[in-house]
């Protein structure tokens, strides 16, 4: 009885690989705090107590896993993703570390490579999830913007072609409000990469090696607190929470531009409701309790952004972490809105274009496999994952 089950179950795994237009490797890259597979325990942050990866993989995929700074900026994450795939020195740029007064080339920071034979023949999918979807736009800038100052692979050469689809899901494209909240209302918020650090450890590895807040060997205690108190990094916006706020979004749009050549998708979250009373939003019965008073903050907070950008009740929906409006597609960078289609199944997905996936009625965390009540919403994640990573394997 079991044989004949799992027969077409492998047939239908080998027709759609046959089926399939690229085979070119996913690479997923995690948001803020994130981490890798081999880090918190058996917690996968694709997944939580799932995982992704290893599904996706299941079913002939072929799937990387990147670890990037939990809370390093939006530049210096991108970085890491390009040498973590395909291998080498990490090397920041002698121009931005000379800016922020940055180590340019970590001593522990060589990789082999995920995909090491990644080039313009053998080009990538970038999924990105929360920040995350930041960093793999920022990855694709860099890989077509060469750079004359600049001696290494990524910033002095044009990789065109390297990259073949953008996925961006629950992603602060024009930034997120609770970071000019806590900005705003959180004292010194901003500068406090030092203080964090203390925390990082191999269990939790914060990876802000570019900043050189580790006490050397032979440092004394007071030595080490008198480098501390002068590093460059109490004050830098070479940061998420810079990165994360809608000025931060802003500069990123105003650098980026969309690549004709690249296919582009997004998906967004909401888990707020609206409050008939007053207009604002408040958690939805699903949200997770964690993001309770985040949701409440931005579902009533207006954030003036200067130069007369100044958000509206439009931006009061969020998932409880990131304002939905937010979610769908760059528009506050000074070519104004990208393009944009609502992408329907059974269509072709364009190219040069934003493919607008949907809205799903979900908390932040739950579209990654966390607080999911039951076994139903954990096959939806599954089956969600398996469904656009097939749509990616159709594109020519």
């Amino acid at each position: 009885m079991y044989r004949f089950f799992f027969v077409p179950v492998i047939l239908l795994t080998i027709t759609s690989n046959i089926l399939a237009s690229n085979n070119n490797p996913i690479i997923l890259v995690h948001g803020f705090l994130g981490w890798g597979r081999d880090e918190i325990s058996d917690t996968k942050y694709w997944g939580g107590s799932n995982d992704i990866e290893a599904n996706l993989r299941s079913k002939g995929y072929t799937v990387y896993t990147v670890s990037v700074g939990p809370i390093s900026s939006n530049y210096d994450c991108a970085i890491e993703t390009f040498y973590q795939i395909k291998g080498g020195q990490l090397n920041y740029g002698k121009s931005h570390s000379e800016k922020y007064s940055m180590v340019q080339k970590p001593n522990n920071k060589y990789y082999k490579g995920l995909y090491p034979e990644w080039n313009s023949n053998n080009p990538v999918h970038l999924i990105g999830y929360s920040f995350g979807g930041q960093t793999v736009r920022m990855l694709q800038h860099l890989l077509v913007e060469r750079s004359e100052t600049e001696n290494n692979l990524l910033l002095s050469q044009n990789q065109e072609g390297w990259v073949k689809s953008i996925t961006t899901m629950s992603a602060p494209l024009n930034g997120a409000t609770i970071a000019d909240i806590v900005n705003k209302f959180i004292p010194f918020s901003e500068n406090i990469l030092p203080i964090v650090d203390i925390i990082s450890s191999d269990y939790y590895d914060l990876d802000l090696y570019q900043w050189n807040l580790n006490r050397n060997i032979d440092e004394s205690f007071f030595g080490y607190l008198n480098r501390l108190a002068s590093n460059p990094s109490w004050s830098t916006e070479n940061s998420i929470a810079f990165d994360a706020t809608l000025n931060g979004a802003k500069k990123i749009n105003d650098m980026i531009s969309i690549d004709s050549s690249v296919y582009y998708f997004s998906y967004s979250t909401s888990c707020s409701k609206k409050d008939p009373n007053n207009g604002y939003h408040i958690p939805a019965e699903s949200l997770s309790l964690p993001n309770y008073p985040l949701c409440y903050l931005m579902g009533r907070i207006n954030i003036n952004a200067g130069d007369g950008f100044v958000t509206d009740s439009t931006w009061f929906e969020n998932d409880g972490t990131v304002n939905t409006i937010s979610m769908i597609r760059p528009f506050t960078g000074k070519n104004g809105p990208e393009p944009m289609i609502n992408f329907k199944y059974g269509e072709t997905p364009q190219s040069g274009i934003w493919n607008f996936m949907g809205k799903y009625n979900l908390d932040h965390k739950n579209f990654i496999g966390f607080f999911l009540d039951n076994s139903d919403m954990v096959d939806s994640m599954f089956k969600r994952f398996e469904r656009h990573v097939s749509l990616l394997y159709s594109l020519p």
